[in-house]
């Protein structure tokens, strides 16, 4: 009998993002459904079978209720926790080329457990790499080299030269999602800032 495939279930505002996602996401044999920014995600799980629930919610870390300004994210991850479902919430941010630290404090905090940037030649392997590591998938890296070669536009670290691929070898799936290193502060320090409404301690 043929495992079942695992199955993502992805909300994107970002089209374009949206259908890099869908296609690296599909070259690792996962069942990837993509739903409406439109979608009231808890209503949506709540519809589903518990055997049937996602392996992976991807989500845009913008997405906000149908009805109201109020960000998902939170409902989302809230429902999972409560439901004890192993379904892995993922953030990402289609509008950010690095994951600053602060945003990435601030997702853990709502319960996701991980938040990515935005997909592009030099970053596709190994944040497919991070994802395919969360739901206990090996990665099969030769299509994403054959998408990441033929992505349009020039590479986000260096805008006027061409990247190579970062081979697959090289990728520390263990490592933080491309976030930008901050100094270092002091522990002992009992400040703490407000992001999004969530109070971080630094």
């Amino acid at each position: 009998m043929a495992e079942q495939k695992k199955a993502v279930l992805m909300v994107h505002i970002d089209q374009y993002q949206g259908q890099l996602w869908q296609a690296a996401l599909e070259t690792q044999q996962l069942e990837v459904t993509w739903e409406s920014p439109n979608c009231d995600l808890v209503q949506y799980l709540e519809q589903c079978d518990r055997q049937n629930l996602p392996n992976l919610l991807l989500m845009d870390i913008a997405l906000k209720s149908p009805n109201s300004e109020t960000l998902q994210s939170s409902s989302v991850c809230q429902w999972v926790k409560k439901q004890q479902s192993d379904t892995k919430v993922v953030l990402f941010n289609p509008r950010q080329e690095r994951i600053k630290d602060i945003e990435h404090s601030w997702a853990l905090r709502r319960g996701a457990v991980d938040v990515l940037p935005r997909l592009s030649r030099d970053n596709l392997i190994s944040e497919i790499a991070r994802v395919t590591a969360l739901i206990g998938c090996s990665l099969i890296a030769h299509p994403l080299e054959a998408i990441a070669i033929s992505m349009d536009g020039v590479s986000t670290v260096a805008q006027e030269k061409t990247v190579a691929v970062t081979p697959v070898e090289a990728i520390n799936v263990n490592s933080k999602s491309d976030i930008t290193n901050k100094p270092k502060v002091d522990t002992k320090s009992d400040t703490a800032i407000m992001y999004r409404g969530v109070r971080i301690r630094r």
